[in-house]
């Protein structure tokens, strides 16, 4: 009987993983989200610098060097988008045989099914579509959480399972990792509260100290991978590019002439850190970064006070309570719902499930269990108030905060089920209910979605037709060309991005953003010195060599750039692909 048990819930699983996949494919296709995405897949491939890279700044060296050795095995095959789609579908898996191994009733089964299933397709929904390695990190960690709390000691191997997990998803986005950290550490010590034995103690304990050891772990091969003084040189100017570009501003140049002069920045220069092609330039270095981004916190510290800024975070933060709003668009900064509002019910349903029946909860669980509410409401306040302070709050990082908090409130209702009969079970339904409302919504917000980012392939996949139809040339694009049509954009359409799947030519990509977060790093000098070029300013004045930018756009800042640099040039538009970008060619007189 047991066995019959095992094997039903495993097909269960497997079959609501599999609607939720056939699904989703038959609303869209697969995405990667945003065009961060596509250069980690660039440089594990091989398409960066003509051979799979182990070494990945957005990545820890371990799993980016896994990557590179299975595209070196098969080439040809998408394997960072197939480990992203399949890391979290494989998650929804465990967490819905987890939680089917606790239920003995059809209808509590039947309970467990509906939710998962309505949840994944009513609140994650997009996410499985537009895949982006930190929401799929949050949702590795929720996962673990989930784990952690529902471990049967000597029935499971929940612990090592959640430890794996954590592993993993520390080395994918360590920075994602960190931050739904806490709630891992809360989800530990609400197992131990609601305990209360010496033994859950040192249990709790030594997987706390396991996972500290797997992550320093990770982070020493990472260090040593990267120690070489090159890569630890990049490695500071990418600290530098991330503080000023991600978290400050670049101050106008004319209002702050006399800063720019002190740093010995003409204005050719500044329009490089404006335009973000700092690539050109050698002189803009991590010194330059730093000083830039020091001065714009200083000023933005000026203008805003700390409290005034504490202030509107918080009142921020009690809006995402109780925005109950349609998601409008998928990459809408503020899209809560459905979110926030399982939030609420679970929270609830958690403590009436320790109320009902009041003769099978005594006073001290219902302390224990309203002390752990508060404290996991404690930790989430705290991180949103953290992300808000930090003016940063895209949902691919929100929705992993508020699908870790959901996995943990799911896995106390699921423990609670012992002794309270049918009622987390009712909860669950209530939620499941809520998740169905919005997938309407998801459905509407996916198809926008989808028509939008195939507007944008029209223009982008005639740009990089016609750089392989031109493989003698050379192609330095200028950034905001590269994610962006600018005034050339039809009408609804999308940031670049590129499909999973599709189009999948992973050899030697002859074309280089002049920017971004990937350039100046000993894979910009490797793919140079691959196409002949010892530096990006003399090599845009070879033969081979053109450049690519909006065609609405104004050049006269690469020609005031050369000529600051005493040199006299031409610059001639000499083909314009997809009506949207020119192709120039720059010499020297």
């Amino acid at each position: 009987m047991k066995k019959t048990y095992k094997i039903s819930n495993f097909i269960i699983s497997l079959v609501l993983v599999l609607v939720a996949v056939l699904f989703m494919g038959f609303i869209g296709d697969y995405w990667f989200e945003a065009n961060d995405d596509v250069l980690i897949k660039d440089l594990l491939s091989g398409a960066y610098t003509g051979a799979p890279e182990g070494h990945n700044i957005q990545m820890l060296y371990p799993i980016s060097f896994f990557f590179s050795l299975l595209y070196r095995v098969v080439r040809s095959l998408d394997w960072y988008g197939i480990f992203l789609c399949g890391a979290q579908y494989l998650c929804v898996f465990i967490i819905t045989h987890t939680a089917l191994k606790t239920c003995k009733k059809l209808e509590n089964k039947s309970a467990v099914v509906l939710f998962m299933l309505l949840f994944s397709l009513g609140a994650i929904g997009a996410h499985f579509l537009f895949i982006h390695y930190t929401f799929t990190t949050g949702f590795i960690s929720g996962t673990a959480a989930f784990l952690i709390l529902m471990h049967e000691k000597g029935e499971d191997k929940n612990f090592e399972a959640a430890l794996i997990l954590i592993f993993i998803a520390f080395l994918l986005r360590s920075e994602m990792l960190l931050l739904t950290l806490p709630m891992v550490c809360v989800a530990i010590f609400i197992r131990w509260l609601l305990n209360l034995t010496k033994e859950e103690f040192f249990d709790c304990l030594r997987l706390f100290g396991a996972i500290v050891t797997a992550l320093v772990i990770g982070f020493v091969i990472h260090q040593i991978a990267f120690s070489p003084s090159e890569w630890k040189e990049y490695n500071a100017f990418f600290e530098a590019r991330t503080k000023l570009y991600d978290y400050q501003y670049i101050p106008e140049y004319d209002e702050n002439k006399e800063f720019y002069d002190e740093l010995g920045l003409d204005k050719s220069e500044y329009m490089l850190l404006e335009n973000y092609n700092f690539g050109l330039d050698d002189k803009i270095d991590t010194s330059v970064l730093i000083e830039v981004s020091a001065y714009a916190k200083a000023r933005r510290s000026d203008e805003q006070p700390l409290p005034s800024r504490l202030k509107q975070a918080f009142s921020e933060y009690i809006y995402e309570l109780h925005n109950f709003s349609e998601q409008k668009s998928y990459l809408e900064p503020q899209s809560y719902f459905p979110w926030n509002i399982i939030v609420i019910a679970l929270y609830l349903g958690v403590l009436i499930s320790y109320l009902i029946p009041r003769e099978n909860s005594s006073n001290k669980e219902t302390l224990r269990v309203v002390g752990a509410l508060a404290l996991l409401f404690a930790c989430r306040t705290t991180l949103w108030i953290y992300m808000i302070m930090g003016r940063r709050v895209p949902i691919r990082i929100s929705h992993p905060l508020l699908f870790i908090e959901i996995m943990i409130l799911f896995a106390i209702l699921l423990k609670r089920a012992k002794k309270s009969g049918n009622y987390p079970y009712k909860i669950l339904f209530i939620a499941a209910v809520l998740s169905v409302l919005s997938i309407p919504n998801q459905k509407a917000v996916i198809t926008a979605e989808q028509q939008s980012r195939e507007l944008m392939r029209m223009h982008y996949d005639a740009l990089y037709d016609y750089f392989a139809d031109n493989k003698d040339n050379f192609y330095f694009v200028d950034t905001y060309t590269s994610v962006s049509c600018g005034k050339d954009m039809t009408e609804g359409e999308a940031l670049f991005s590129e499909k999973l799947f599709d189009r999948v030519d992973n050899s030697f990509a002859n074309h280089d953003l002049m920017g971004g977060w990937g350039i100046n790093s000993p894979l910009t000098k490797k793919k140079l010195a691959k196409a002949g070029f010892d530096d990006m300013q003399s090599a845009l004045l070879t033969d081979k060599a053109y450049f690519v930018q909006n065609k609405s756009e104004s050049i006269e800042w690469i020609k005031d750039y050369y000529e600051y640099k005493g040199l006299d040039i031409t610059v001639e538009q000499k083909d314009v692909v997809a009506d949207a970008f020119a192709i120039y060619e720059i010499r020297e007189k």
